[in-house]
């Protein structure tokens, strides 16, 4: 029996597979988990040479896995020299002020862009005009994104620089607003902004390289070991794994990342052979890049009505949003993909929107047979009663965001958008997991932080940082710590089909460890915001220390 390189001991070790944390350790040799338990199972590894870290009371739990990034974009966006957040701003005339302060600080950047725009929290909720942004800036091209990024507002200098004239069609699933003489407002919504998306992320490579690289520390000190991306074509280059393909040759790249590419047919590269030449790229023996499926849109989001209800919106009785995509061309394009036995995500926000992709998954199942295939729907806010059992039954997983449903509850817009006879089935973490789902967390960045404690904080209270209200939003579908733990580690790797390599404390899977500044399940729940990782082990590997 070989002797372990490294044991973590704690007081306190979860290994995603109980509800309780023990007495014990972890030990690792060659990248891998060769004991976990209680000193009596741990002392066999430990030889003079094992280097033995005891941590009290602290707790040992598996690495966070983000089942649901967008961190070919996040990383940019999270980098102070490629945008400006202005998410805290009281007013559109303290918004646009930070936006002028970063751009002259910025002279050489050719797009001047805004971040996580909260128009919420002004006294006239509005995204601005063309108009309003051209007072400010108007000798480049400016973007603001609302903090979904559903929505956008741009200059007249970003609409000259994309062509858009009031002669454009809006574009399937979005509409570029117009004035009452048909001439663009300069906002835009849904899939209207993504020629600006295209735009936006093209940064030189040696710049985008630096952004990412303030990714991956931030990623390590976060505790993240897998980190997974979700339509990776945010970003414009032909193969936008080219770069992360570059840092795993330098032995740079510090956590795992399956990815996700966009299904789409039509004009596109033929769906198949699309997959089938990615993998053949990343899909080899050892590679932390995996091309594991297919990711498509059908609606947007609620605050804008654009979230596929199945009736109308409560405080706007004229519309129930609509699909984002045609869905004929999206059924036909999801069946060919489970045909070929490639899972599918679809993100589904309206309970309309999460009933047809259910069927659409069913049917597939019903012609091809149970191939075992990690289906997901993502985000699932909102969900018709009779639904919620199907997830179970027809083996779909549900990957959510918590901390979605804090922005929301922060202006109550969920409930003004769905009533009250729908709200009880907003975010439905409880019935889903009652109902005998797969559930898996994860942060949906860079629409919010790329922090696993703030989705755990999000799903056990579902209050706000302040701890209203009180007895938490819909508290009838809280979750427990342990269940929101094993959501965020052992369901995340679930949802990607890499439960044999990763997401729990088990001998032969990848030592993927970290180690938290508090025993999580000894502390009031506020306390998990306090919540430091003093410890990230990839592959065996020490790759952060507090």
């Amino acid at each position: 029996m070989a002797t372990a390189e490294l044991v973590l001991k704690s007081n306190a070790v979860f290994t995603g597979e109980v509800s309780e944390p023990f007495a014990g350790g972890v030990a690792i040799a060659d990248g891998k988990i060769v004991a976990c338990g209680d000193e009596e199972a741990l002392a066999p590894f430990i030889g003079p040479d094992t280097e033995v870290r005891e941590f009290g009371d602290r707790l040992i739990m598996p690495g966070f896995n983000d089942s649901h990034t967008h961190f070919t974009q996040g990383a940019l966006v999270d980098d102070p020299d490629f945008c400006v957040h202005i998410g805290g701003t009281d007013t559109l005339d303290e918004a646009l002020a930070a936006l002028k302060t970063w751009a002259d600080a910025h002279p050489d950047n050719e797009w001047v862009y805004g971040n996580e725009v909260i128009q919420f929290n002004w006294e006239t909720p509005l995204m601005p005009t063309a108009a309003q942004i051209d007072a400010v800036i108007s000798d480049r091209p400016v973007v603001l994104s609302q903090v979904d990024m559903h929505t956008f507002s741009v200059n007249t200098a970003a609409l000259r620089r994309a062509g858009i004239t009031r002669d454009t069609p809006d574009p399937y699933g979005g509409e570029i607003l117009r004035d009452e003489s048909g001439e663009p407002t300069g906002v835009l919504s849904n899939t209207a902004t993504d020629i600006f998306t295209a735009l936006l992320f093209h940064p030189e490579w040696e710049d985008m390289k630096a952004s990412y690289r303030k990714g991956f520390e931030k990623a390590k000190r976060l505790g993240l070991t897998t980190v997974c991306v979700v339509f990776p074509e945010g970003v414009s280059y032909d193969d936008p794994f080219a770069v992360f393909h570059e840092f795993e040759q330098d032995g740079e790249l510090p956590f795992r990342m399956p990815y996700y590419t966009q299904l789409a047919g039509g004009e596109h590269e033929d769906l198949i052979q699309k997959i089938e030449r990615m993998q053949a790229e990343y899909n080899k023996p050892g590679s932390l890049i995996t091309c594991n499926g297919f990711k498509i849109l059908i609606d947007g989001v609620c605050s804008d009505h654009t979230a596929w209800m199945a009736w109308p919106y409560a405080n706007d009785a004229t519309t129930n949003g609509m699909p984002a995509m045609d869905l004929t061309q999206v059924r036909a394009d999801l069946l060919r993909a489970c045909e070929a036995g490639y899972p599918v995500r679809i993100h589904t926000i309206g309970d309309a929107a999460v009933h047809w992709a259910l069927d659409a998954f069913d049917e597939a199942k019903r012609r091809y047979g149970d191939k075992g295939l990690r289906h997901v729907q993502e985000h699932v806010e909102t969900i018709q009663p009779d639904d919620l059992k199907r997830f179970a039954e027809i083996g779909v997983v549900a990957c959510m965001q918590p901390m979605h449903m804090i922005l929301d509850l922060e202006f109550r817009s969920k409930d003004d958008a769905v009533g009250p006879e729908r709200l009880p089935y907003c975010w439905p973490i409880r019935s889903l997991l009652d109902a005998g789902a797969h559930v898996a967390l994860s942060t949906d960045f860079p629409v919010v932080e790329l922090d696993p404690l703030h989705e755990v904080y999000a799903a056990v209270t579902r209050q706000l940082f302040d701890g209203t209200p009180e007895e938490g939003w819909v508290p009838d579908q809280r979750i427990a710590l342990a269940e929101a733990l094993s959501a965020y580690t052992a369901g995340s790797a679930y949802c990607e089909g890499m439960e044999d390599e990763v997401g729990t404390l088990e001998p032969g899977k990848a030592a993927d460890v970290i180690v938290l500044s508090k025993n999580l399940f000894a502390v009031e729940p506020a306390e998990i915001l306090n919540t430091e990782v003093d410890l990230t082990v990839f592959n065996g590997k020490v790759v952060y220390e507090r």
